[in-house]
């Protein structure tokens, strides 16, 4: 079978199972299963495909007709213009968490295009302690440690498969010594800390659980739950945080954390009843997507 003929099959495979965009996802997919560049693929329509591969092929672009993300298909994707093995046990991480990341560079000395010079600042000497809460595939932690000068970071998460996933991804990126992976709950367990933070992370749980209904089927079938939703209408990692804020921060320690579409207001509150400074960063759409909080200095 030729390019062409195997492309335009897969378009209309995945048009008529209505993914949104089926001329793009299927160039994707024949691009990664051919390991050959899009342009690559569209310059030579005439080319022979081993039937072999041809059923290859159109199993992967099976499985995306039924929804599976194209991510966890592939196994991989970029973030922070790094690449992150993902599989179904961890979250795959979305273009917003990259201003959260963002943040938490530029608070950390970073030259980042896209946050305000009045965000908090981390202080400079010795080695910054970081935290991050819920890390999953590591996305979060790998970053900072990658980006970042004189960090050492505590990734924690709940789920094995998933801090096995992380671990991996600090290999890949060449950040494995300066990250510690901790098993632990961090609803219910406090004592995985042994000295304070001077950043602290996460992009916690935070749909509603009464809001299961509203996702999309791509997300509620494949993407893990534990990374998804969480109790008291989606806030109880902040409130959480927030408690044992006084215990976690060093002196001038610093919180970031991503917040769904409406509930920054919510969770700037929970930040400001224990007397921290907020500030509030909106993301490209204007969304308040990351709050930060600091005690007062």
């Amino acid at each position: 079978m030729t390019v062409s003929r195997l492309l335009n099959e897969a378009v209309q495979r995945l048009k008529k199972a209505q993914i949104e965009d089926p001329a793009l996802e299927a160039g994707l997919l024949l691009s990664w299963a051919l390991k050959r560049p899009r342009a690559y693929i569209y310059a030579h329509p005439e080319m022979q495909v081993d039937p072999v591969e041809v059923r290859r092929i159109m199993e992967l672009v099976e499985r995306r007709s039924l929804g599976e993300p194209f991510q966890y298909i592939t196994g991989e994707c970029e973030f922070m213009s790094l690449t992150f093995k993902v599989n179904p046990s961890v979250l795959i991480p979305r273009s917003d968490t990259e201003l959260l990341a963002e943040a938490a560079l530029f608070s950390l000395g970073c030259q980042t295009p896209f946050v305000s010079h009045d965000l908090f600042r981390v202080p400079k000497q010795g080695v910054r302690r970081v935290l991050d809460v819920g890390t999953g595939s590591g996305c979060l932690a790998v970053t900072i440690a990658r980006y970042a000068r004189d960090v050492r970071v505590d990734a924690l998460d709940i789920s094995e498969k998933a801090l096995e996933t992380a671990r991996q991804n600090a290999e890949l990126n060449g950040v494995s010594s300066f990250i510690h992976f901790i098993r632990a709950d961090f609803l219910k367990d406090a004592g995985f800390a042994e000295q304070p933070y001077d950043l602290i992370v996460s992009n916690p749980p935070y749909i509603s659980r009464e809001d299961r209904t509203g996702l999309m089927a791509s997300v509620e079938k494949f993407e893990p739950e534990l990374a998804l939703f969480a109790d008291d209408g989606g806030l109880s990692f902040y409130r959480r945080l927030a408690h044992l804020s006084s215990g976690l921060l060093a002196e001038n320690g610093v919180i970031f954390v991503e917040c769904g579409f409406n509930q920054s207001q919510s969770v700037a509150d929970i930040f400001k009843e224990r007397g921290m400074e907020i500030l509030v960063l909106k993301d490209l759409a204007g969304i308040g997507r990351v709050v930060a909080a600091r005690c007062r200095v």
